[in-house]
């Protein structure tokens, strides 16, 4: 079974390959604890990384944004970060299709992300990198080890994106 960081590395090097733009877009409600950890991994990237081939958005719990923000974007591959609830421990990541991740993702959207990424009418092919949560209590911060995996999936990320 090949584990997520190599998957992650697989859906990377597929983006470089070819034209378009890799878009990463971060997902969640910062204000209940681990569902921000879409945003967080965001904006980690957003500070870090400068690359004209890679955009990052971050649309908190307005997936329904997602089709208006993109479709100008010639996009070659999208990766969405969100909160999920699979069942693995807090902080366990994987890396789901987006008709996977619907009913596993647990962020405050109420939009599906598949749904959402087919009304923007975009033939790039899409994932979702979901990380189990360990607390949706509002007003809590990201729990130890969501943020560890939060950090450890941006640190992964901008490794991989130097080199361009």
């Amino acid at each position: 079974m090949v584990g997520w960081r190599e998957e992650l590395r697989r859906i990377i090097e597929a983006s470089l390959a070819g034209e378009g733009d890799l878009i990463l877009i971060g997902v969640g409600n910062p204000l209940r604890g681990d569902d921000g950890v879409g945003v967080e991994i965001a904006r980690i990237l957003m500070q870090y990384l400068r690359n004209e081939r890679v955009k990052v958005l971050i649309v908190e719990d307005r997936v329904d944004l997602i089709p208006r923000i993109i479709e100008d974007v010639n996009s070659r591959i999208i990766l969405i970060f969100d909160a999920a609830d699979f069942g693995g421990r807090p902080g366990e990541v994987r890396i789901m299709s987006p008709d996977e991740a619907s009913g596993k993702t647990i962020s405050t959207h109420d939009m599906p992300l598949s749904l959402m990424l087919r009304v923007a009418e975009k033939d790039a092919p899409a994932y979702v990198l979901g990380i189990q949560v360990e607390t949706l209590e509002f007003g809590r911060g990201i729990s130890p080890a969501v943020k560890a995996a939060a950090d450890e999936v941006a640190s992964l990320l901008l490794n991989l994106l130097a080199g361009l």
